[in-house]
């Protein structure tokens, strides 16, 4: 990209949209959870007084363990639902940063910024090759961290994730939460760094911030990778549906393999491990090149 963007406030310009993600995220969760939680909080105080009126003595550990009592299921179905209630959090985001990004490309053409010139749609086989064997590598890769570094919130949230129903998994995981991730993180956030910075200082700014929104230490390390290649695809390519696309493909390959049953085979022989993320490993190197040769003159990483 040539032809800079010089916006008034450059820091809120990249502040605000966070921000407000994160904002409309948490209130949609919390709506979500309270909406899940309040029956049966109406439950517990209507037994709670039902014992009062009728003369029982009612403490505070009396009212607490009533309540917590009450409660279990709610949290249960909160944990059993954990996917949908990320996934449409997610989606509220679109509203925001769609008409963010749109506002941006629009400027861009105002201001005559150069953009890369978009690769042809024929080249996108290899986003899928990568995705898939990318996603494979990945996994294996982080099987064996886990082996060595046990991670117990890694553990706890891939059970949680992948205990959903198929068919939700590959809604919420491969489609729903990328398309909210690659509007905030590499269609708002990436394309306003890279307005003024060099291609690499735009691409790990929005990668920390984009590994910052997982929990775990392992998962943390592996989506900052993840997002330097998604930001690397979308310079190559030209275009928000590169990103996009190869998000789509890393994740509805995670919930592919998981549900198959293809880790849990892999898991059982070390040898067998090593050499899935090896060959993997192999077919994302060879589809590297082959993307690096993507695009023209004005797709050179800079």
């Amino acid at each position: 990209m040539e032809n800079k963007i010089y916006r008034k406030y450059p820091f809120w310009c990249l502040a605000g949209p966070l921000l407000g993600f994160l904002a409309i995220q948490g209130t949609v969760r919390f709506a979500i959870q309270f909406a899940i939680e309040l029956p049966y909080a109406l439950q517990a105080y209507a037994g709670i007084m039902r014992d009062a009126s009728a003369g029982g003595a009612v403490s505070m550990e009396g009212i607490l363990d009533a309540y917590l009592q009450a409660m279990e299921p709610a949290l249960q179905l909160i944990s059993a639902h954990r996917v949908e209630i990320a996934a449409a959090a997610s989606l509220a985001t679109v509203i925001l940063t769609g008409i963010l990004f749109a506002k941006d490309r629009k400027l861009e053409k105002k201001v005559g910024v150069i953009l890369p010139e978009k690769a042809h749609a024929g080249r996108y086989w290899m986003l899928a090759v990568f995705g898939f064997a990318g996603s494979l590598a990945a996994t294996c890769l982080m099987t064996m961290m886990q082996a060595a570094f046990y991670d117990s919130l890694y553990q706890q949230t891939s059970a949680e994730t992948y205990s959903s129903p198929f068919v939700i998994q590959l809604i919420c995981l491969g489609f729903a939460i990328p398309l909210a991730e690659e509007f905030m993180f590499r269609g708002v956030l990436y394309r306003r760094y890279r307005e003024r910075q060099n291609f690499w200082y735009s691409a790990i700014c929005s990668s920390i911030l984009f590994s910052f929104m997982h929990v775990s230490v392992t998962q943390m390390f592996y989506t900052f990778l993840l997002g330097l290649m998604l930001a690397y695809v979308y310079e190559k390519f030209g275009s928000f549906c590169a990103p996009l696309a190869l998000h789509i493909f890393v994740n509805t390959g995670s919930v592919i393999f998981t549900e198959t049953g293809l880790f849990l085979l892999l898991v059982q022989d070390p040898v067998i491990l090593a050499g899935a993320t090896i060959g993997g490993a192999f077919i994302c190197s060879v589809m590297f090149v082959l993307i690096q040769k993507t695009g023209g003159k004005d797709n050179y990483i800079r």
